[in-house]
């Protein structure tokens, strides 16, 4: 096993950017200035390394916050290589089939969206793994522990010679901290897209889940609001197509539930959990479950605050138009 273990450095603007991406509007996370990666073998030996600076096409102005984290500089970027070919370079360096690593979910993102933006192949790279959720499962988190990179290397007592937030030597500490690991088992292990999306759609031991399916590569987040596909949903006890409510009610960062209602007179909530690994497509992880009377009273009340507060809205607009 060869696995790539990298890092990105990024410059954003003192305003956000949005691009195009096949007809959907998308906020550029982030412009690339600096690439450092490393090579591995299954016992975290190194067998290869690359650094780059790259020149921007977007972000051109080194904004002061990177500079003071990175403690990079605004000749750093003028004389980087220019982004495309700096991106064009680390792709043959790394390789059509590279599996990549980092630590964390940030800088895949990131990759793929700089490389669509300038005209190379987004869906490069199509495997890679959260070392940071791999350490988890061997290290479990006490409390007060942070999770940076910095503060991991510090808590397992890692020399650090090498400054942070370059993106080689953060890099090399990620790989640093694989020599801690039994990374070969953590990466054997390692969850699937679904089972992750399955983890938060059902996090209750005792809920009872039925239904789970999963819809992948779509461009907009409101999708499972529209797509008869995803609404579309059978009721577990009789068979026939459920009628799920207007109401749809945020849980968590990501999650989305509405309640259904069946001919035969049972009721399911509707739940949704939303993905976006790449920084480019939508996954929708669904289930049906059913809910408890805590639950549907909890449904109850939250409807009913929603429906209070757009009959204010309306009556407010009304007042406005008459003053009008």
């Amino acid at each position: 096993m060869n696995l790539i273990v990298f890092d990105l450095e990024w410059n954003i603007g003192y305003q956000p950017k949005t691009f195009d991406y096949h007809g959907t509007e998308q906020t550029l996370r982030g412009e690339i200035i600096q690439i450092g990666a490393v090579k591995i073998d299954a016992n975290a030996h190194v067998l290869d390394t690359f650094r780059i600076n790259l020149k921007p096409r977007i972000f051109k102005k080194l904004q002061h916050h990177i500079a003071k984290v990175t403690g990079m500089t605004q000749n750093d970027l003028d004389m980087g290589v220019p982004i495309r070919e700096g991106l064009q370079q680390f792709v043959r360096w790394a390789g059509p089939d590279a599996a990549f690593a980092e630590w964390g979910m940030d800088d895949v993102p990131v990759l793929k969206q700089n490389l669509y933006l300038c005209k190379l192949d987004e869906s490069w790279p199509n495997r890679w793994y959260d070392l940071q959720r791999v350490f988890l499962s061997q290290f479990p988190r006490k409390e007060g522990e942070g999770m940076t990179l910095e503060s991991v290397v510090t808590r397992l007592e890692i020399p650090t010679s090498r400054p942070f937030h370059d993106a080689l030597a953060d890099a090399l500490y990620t790989v640093d901290v694989c020599r801690r690991l039994d990374l070969e088992k953590g990466l054997a292990e390692y969850p699937t897209e679904e089972a992750q999306m399955l983890e938060s759609l059902c996090p209750d031991p005792d809920g009872d889940y039925r239904d789970i399916r999963y819809f992948f590569g779509y461009l907009e987040r409101e999708t499972f609001r529209d797509d008869a596909k995803m609404q579309t949903a059978p009721c577990p006890d009789c068979g026939r197509a459920l009628s799920p409510d207007e109401f749809w009610f945020k849980r968590g960062n990501t999650g989305y539930y509405t309640l259904a209602e069946c001919e035969c007179g049972k009721k399911w909530f509707i739940r949704f959990k939303l993905a976006r690994r790449d920084g480019l497509h939508w996954n929708f992880a669904r289930c049906l479950e059913a809910p408890t009377q805590e639950g549907l009273q909890k449904w109850t009340k939250q409807k009913h605050q929603q429906q209070e507060r757009l009959k204010r809205r309306l009556e407010k607009m009304g007042e406005q138009q008459e003053e009008a």
